[in-house]
């Protein structure tokens, strides 16, 4: 009850004081008081002197003539006539008649005329003492509906044309200002009007001054109705703007849509600036656009009360009010004037019912204690006593200057009732929004922790799984593995989901550590196509790259910068089933713009707002059959903010999508800062191991050094594992060299994989290291690249990754890596891995030496017996023959066994003295059946691996020449070419088929034969990068060279 009366009490108040204030500004701009009014047609103003600075009213008595179209009345016939001047009604071709100014003139046309076409003249004659020195004027404010004025018979002005015949009337009722001829101390004001509907005649005061009062007293109202519209469109603006930034809310748009025809009452009416501004519309134009600004204001305060008071829409009365406005709007818009104008009476009574209605429930909800409604009723307040000051002033015929300040005050009520509401509605937004964050991040603890807790059971799961999928022994009908398989398919794609849910979890908490140097974009795009080509299966998509070798590198944490562009792609590839994914990128002031488009299927506007909104996705069967959290995007966003950059979507529904996001591009030099923050920290116990190893590795490396070999071996001198190591980052390049160390291995650098290859080629290498993400062609494609001609056993690799995640690790094992270490790299992990890819390499070849050694040792029997035989035969025949078969014989079987057949390579004239050896005795054997032809060039001076000429001198006699009857031709030849030895050994035997020679290669020979060839093969190949080379046709023979690089 206390808050009620404190209410009434302000109320009140308020009214006091916009009273008061009214009175004040009245008193200011009040019209000086006049000594007479205009009585019988005449305003004598003799002894009275007319103020420079102010203006009077033409009010009184004009003489008026209906039906007739004056331009002057002499005067004789004026005064003759004064006398006997009617002041009643009269017909209408009766003379003239005094009519009260202002005021209508209806009541002085017959009744047959009444609601038809009537014009006719007004007539006033103004006296002065003396001539004035300044220009005179008059402010014709309304004459209805159209004018024409004459100023001592002269025309002066009008606005339409008030013609005698209705075909030729034209309407236009616009204020305008008259200027009187200087000189004169009488004026003769006729004026004619013209009505086609409604009330006529001089319906508002002319004013009556000099040029300068008259324009300053215009210019003062036409300021003021300016000064009232710029604080409506100001407050109609905000509610728009309010609208638009996020309140959604209905009464907002209805209320600027009050302000807006609010505005185009006030500009249309009184001084009618609307329509000065536009002086071509016609003026039936101007009625209606009046009237329906008029219809608006009420239309739209309904639906506007509504959304403030929802239950103020149940009343029936809004509803049919509605429908009534409705057809009324519809009818002015279709309607001639001449039915509109009367209409606007029709249209007062439901006005003043709406009024009554939203004043009744504005009482009944202040009655209810709502605090906002308060300042509403201070609005209804003021409104209310300007309309009683507006009536009463047209009762009392009391001319005023435009007031504006009681609507304006109306207008800050209502916006003090928004700005109640806005900061309650804020007020209570934070203590939802406090509420909603504590439960936010209770909600992403519990996430973080389960998927910790989970990660370990769900990996036991895939892993027993896997073991019972892999089991030969215990094998499961076909529907059980494909269970499994599914089983198996989940579990990985839940352990993605736990990673994410890590990820986000460690994002908001800003606990993510960035390591950022320069990065070529170019080296991460091409690993990340082959983790994803996975998921084109089934798929016809393009994968397009448009980036320049040139384009600059950029600041950013590498391991991040593939997680983004990772999902991203993944995100294209997820939601494309054909058509095209490209990736480009440009610099644009600094910073590097990377957009990924694709032609899948789009999203709509109500996705893209809340596309990168953690656990959110879109709501079609794509994404719902793609699974996952919808963390990805959430992910992308934060991690590129995190580097200083921006992400946006541009989508459109059915045609695809474009994601660009930017990057702080680094500066020529390539340099970035760096937060020098590891991003893998190993456990202790697994660091104590790895530099176990590594002590070992070193005290085996020392002992063999100090095992010494021979003199003549050029690789005595750095008989060290030679590694090869990868990687577009020279300063990796250097801390990889560094960690090895130049005591344990030979260390050789290459920037790209373009460099890398002919290294490869050319060169012998234990152990190749490779970055993953290099620009032109990735770690996986230089990794398979070297696959074709090297097996895991002769050369291994292994890989650098800046991520651990399941799917960068089956890339580069798919690819033909040995191993993987990721970065940042821990020094004693890698040298642990080295030094096991090493021993790995070098067991393999001492194998194959020792391989090669016992094949060789194994001597057959039957070549034994027979060259014996030999022997013995010629120690009946021919000593000296037989002597030399001895000494030939002698250091065949000394070179078969020498402990140097174990070596990697051994000089060539020692290889040849072996040759020379067998082929000798072999001729000593077969006689003419053997042929043998040597093209050596002088000065031969190189090392091959040993027992590789012989080994095919061997298989050319025995599986060429010998399985002919007539015998055959062995040619051995040597040449020195452009930076290499070829060494070649060719046969006019049986030769070999295709097939023959690639079953040679391809499988041992359960009947020995073609191991020797094999090894050789392998043992070329792990050294020089040089495999057999053989050309051999059935009949024809066999020619088989290999080439050793200088």
């Amino acid at each position: 009850m206390r808050t009620y009366k404190k209410q009434i009490f302000m109320i009140l108040l308020v009214i006091a004081a916009i009273n008061g204030i009214r009175v004040t500004w009245n008193s200011f701009h009040q019209t000086i008081e006049q000594p007479v009014a205009a009585e019988n047609g005449i305003l004598d103003l003799r002894g009275w002197k007319l103020p420079p600075n102010h203006t009077i009213t033409l009010n009184g008595e004009w003489e008026f003539y209906p039906n007739q179209r004056l331009t002057s009345v002499p005067d004789s016939a004026l005064d003759s006539a004064l006398d006997s001047a009617p002041t009643s009604p009269v017909s209408a071709n009766s003379g003239k008649v005094f009519i009260p100014v202002p005021g209508a003139w209806d009541q002085y046309f017959p009744d047959d005329q009444q609601g038809r076409y009537t014009y006719g003249t007004y007539r006033l004659r103004i006296f002065l003492d003396e001539p004035a020195s300044q220009t005179l004027a008059l402010r014709i404010a309304e004459i209805t509906r159209a004018s024409a004025v004459y100023v001592n018979g002269q025309p002066a002005g009008g606005k339409g044309n008030p013609s005698a015949q209705s075909e030729s009337y034209k309407p236009g009722h616009r204020p305008y200002t008259i200027n009187l001829p200087k000189g004169g101390d009488s004026y003769e004001i006729v004026i004619q009007a013209a009505n086609h509907a409604g009330k006529g005649g001089i319906t508002k005061s002319i004013r009556f001054g000099t040029l300068d009062a008259i324009n300053q007293r215009t210019t003062l109202s036409m300021a003021l109705q300016g000064l009232l519209s710029v604080v409506f469109l100001v407050h109609g603006l905000y509610a728009v703007m309010l609208y638009f930034l996020g309140a959604a809310n209905k009464g907002l748009l209805y209320f600027s849509a009050v302000i807006v025809c609010a505005v185009i009452s006030v500009l249309g009416v009184d001084d009618k600036i609307l329509f000065i501004l536009l002086p071509s519309m016609p003026y039936e134009a101007d009625l209606k656009i009046v009237l329906l600004s008029y219809v608006g204001v009420v239309s739209f305060i309904p639906p506007f009360i509504k959304n403030m008071f929802p239950e103020y829409g149940q009343l029936k009365i809004v509803r049919w009010f509605a429908y009534f406005t409705s057809c009324y709007a519809l009818f002015v818009l279709i309607a001639p004037s001449k039915y509109v104008i009367p209409s606007e009476k029709i249209f007062l009574a439901p006005i003043l019912l709406l009024s009554v209605s939203i004043a009744v429930y504005i009482l009944q909800a202040a009655a209810r204690k709502q605090k906002d409604v308060f300042f509403l009723l201070l609005a209804c307040t003021i409104l209310g006593n300007n309309i009683v000051w507006i009536v009463a002033a047209a009762k009392l015929s009391v001319e005023m200057t435009f007031y504006p300040f009681d609507l304006i005050f109306t207008m800050l009520a209502f916006a003090a009732f928004w700005f109640r509401r806005f900061f309650k509605a804020t007020a209570q937004t934070k203590r939802l929004a406090d509420k909603l964050q504590l439960a936010n991040r209770q909600k992403d603890d519990f996430l973080v922790n389960t998927s910790h807790e989970l990660r370990n059971p769900l990996h036991g799961i895939m892993n027993i799984t896997q073991s019972v999928l892999d089991d030969p022994v215990h094998q499961t009908s076909e529907e059980h593995r494909q269970r499994l398989e599914i089983q198996l398919s989940v579990a990985r794609r839940m352990s993605l989901l736990l990673d994410d849910l890590v990820d986000i979890g460690r994002l908001k908490q800003n606990t993510v550590r960035l390591q950022i140097k320069p990065v070529r974009l170019q080296s991460v795009i091409g690993g990340i196509f082959e983790m994803l080509r996975f998921m084109l299966n089934g798929k016809t998509i393009e994968l397009e790259v448009n980036i320049s070798d040139r384009f600059p590198a950029v600041k950013a944490d590498e391991n991040r910068l593939i997680q983004i562009l990772f999902n991203l792609l993944h995100n294209a590839i997820k939601f494309t089933d054909r058509g095209k994914i490209s990736l480009d990128a440009e610099v644009v002031d600094g910073m590097a713009y990377i957009r990924i488009q694709d032609t899948g299927i789009g999203m709509d506007e109500t996705t893209l707002q809340r596309i990168f909104l953690p656990y959110e996705q879109g709501d079609s069967t794509a994404a719902r059959a793609g699974g996952g959290f919808g963390l990805g995007l959430s992910i992308c966003k934060q991690l590129v903010e995190l580097h200083s950059g921006t992400i946006t979507v541009r989508s459109v529904l059915g045609q695809g999508s474009e994601f660009t996001f930017t990057l702080p591009a680094a500066g020529e030099d390539g340099e970035a800062s760096e937060q020098a923050v590891p991003a893998h920290v190993p456990f202790y116990s697994y660091a104590k191991t790895a530099a176990a190893l590594a002590d070992e590795a070193g005290n085996r490396s020392a002992q063999g050094n100090e095992s010494g070999g021979d003199a003549e071996h050029p690789l005595e001198a750095g008989n060290k594992p030679k590694v090869l190591i990868v990687d577009d980052d020279l300063l990796n390049l250097k801390i990889l060299a560094d960690i090895l160390g130049p005591v344990q291995y030979n260390i050789t650098t290459a920037a790209s994989a373009d460099e890398a290859l002919p290294l490869v080629d050319n060169a012998r290498f234990d152990l190749i290291i490779t970055d993953v993400m290099m620009p032109g062609m990735s770690g996986y494609e230089l990794t398979r690249a070297i696959r074709k001609r090297f097996s895991i056993s002769e050369l291994p690799i292994l890989i650098l990754t800046a991520r651990n995640r399941a799917e960068d690790i089956f890339t580069g094992f798919q690819s033909g890596a040995n191993d993987y270490v990721t970065k940042p790299v821990d020094s004693w992990e890698l040298k642990s891995r080295v030094q096991a890819l090493t021993q790995l390499k070098l067991s393999i070849e001492e194998r194959l030496r020792l391989e090669a050694a016992w094949l060789q040792a194994q001597i057959r029997p039957h070549f034994l017996y027979n060259t014996i035989n030999s022997i013995a035969a010629l120690a009946t025949m021919d000593l000296s023959k037989m002597q030399a078969l001895l000494e030939e014989f002698s250091n065949y079987l000394r070179t078969s066994f020498d402990f140097h057949n174990f070596d990697l390579e051994v000089p060539v004239y020692r290889e040849l003295s072996l040759v020379r050896s067998y082929l000798f005795i072999e001729k000593e054997r077969f006689g003419e059946r053997l042929q043998v032809q040597w093209e050596l060039d002088p000065d031969l001076h190189f090392f091959l691996p040993p027992l590789s000429i012989q080994t095919l001198v061997e298989n050319a006699v025995n599986h060429g020449i010998l399985k002919r009857s007539r015998g055959g031709q062995v040619m051995i030849r040597i040449k020195r070419l452009a930076g290499e030895y070829e060494v070649c050994v060719s046969d006019d035997g049986l030769g070999m088929s295709e097939e023959r020679i690639r079953q040679i290669f391809a499988s041992p020979d359960h009947r020995g034969m073609g191991v020797g060839l094999r090894n050789t093969d392998r043992r070329l190949t792990q050294l020089y990068g040089r495999r057999l080379e053989i050309a051999s046709a059935p009949g024809q023979g066999t020619t088989v060279r290999f080439c050793i690089p200088i």
